[in-house]
């Protein structure tokens, strides 16, 4: 999950165990239409993938599953993430995962090594994603794909009944990301930053994940009022605001008929 950027497992969370909670917890959000959608894509079982940011091993076991037979190497800057990975992963899982500690910036592989490159929830993170494809599209073989699946908070998603006061933290949200390298609107610019860094038969997909599905409590894990704490230490958000939001949330939990639908992006280019 981490790279060099907006990422602080240890400074930028309410504690670490909660984090990695949450972190579970997403790696399960619609991730059947995001198999289908690497399917799509043309990923296929043998190819050999590159997963960007791997963090705790979730999702790596999750295309292991979907995979059976390719080798993953799992690129990963945290190794203290690199540690949870292998303690989640079984020992049969691990005869097809190779850790790599090292950073999407500088990839420690050889030019044209892998058929698929995966970054989920990673470009918004990094201070220069550009510079990041591009070196991806070094390490892919011809005709290689790098798949990103990332946000866009423009378009974060519909809440029934309303929730007021999201509005105002997912901004704050996205403030304190900025002020560290990242970028919660990335989504938009997935497309054209493919197109700068080489890529081609660029593609995009648009995810939609929902409370119907997996219940309310997954997905509102993420919008958590305690995980917003540290923006009114980093005073970005007043503790009235923040206690109108605890509220607000604490309603929206309450109500009988409380349904929410969140979108996301997946976009796919290719190494000529």
């Amino acid at each position: 999950m981490t790279d060099s950027g907006s990422y602080d497992l240890h400074g930028s969370h309410r504690s670490v165990s909660a984090e990695i909670q949450r972190l579970a917890a997403q790696a399960r959000l619609g991730w059947a239409k995001e198999a289908r959608t690497l399917s799509w894509f043309g990923v296929q079982d043998g190819m050999s993938v590159l997963e960007l940011g791997s963090g705790p091993g979730f999702i790596t076991a999750q295309c292991l599953e979907l995979l059976p037979t390719s080798p993953i190497t799992s690129l990963e800057i945290d190794p203290s993430l690199i540690a949870q990975a292998d303690q989640y992963l079984s020992d049969s899982d691990k005869q097809r995962v190779r850790f790599v500690e090292g950073s999407v910036m500088a990839i420690p592989a050889e030019a044209n090594q892998y058929d698929v490159a995966y970054a989920r929830f990673l470009f918004q993170h990094l201070a220069d994603p550009l510079g990041a494809a591009k070196e991806v599209l070094r390490v892919l073989k011809p005709g290689g794909k790098l798949i990103i699946n990332d946000i866009d908070d423009e378009l974060f998603g519909v809440f029934q009944p309303p929730l007021p006061g999201l509005a105002l933290v997912i901004e704050r949200f996205g403030q304190a990301q900025a002020a560290r390298g990242g970028n919660r609107h990335i989504g938009r610019s997935l497309w054209p930053m493919l197109t700068a860094a080489g890529f081609q038969n660029i593609d995009i997909e648009v995810l939609a994940g929902h409370s119907g599905e997996i219940g309310i409590a997954t997905y509102m894990q993420h919008l958590d009022p305690d995980r917003m704490v540290p923006l009114v230490t980093n005073g970005l958000l007043s503790a009235e605001e923040l206690a109108l939001f605890r509220a607000s949330y604490e309603q929206f939990l309450a109500a009988p008929d409380a349904y929410t639908l969140w979108l996301g992006f997946m976009v796919c280019g290719e190494k000529p």
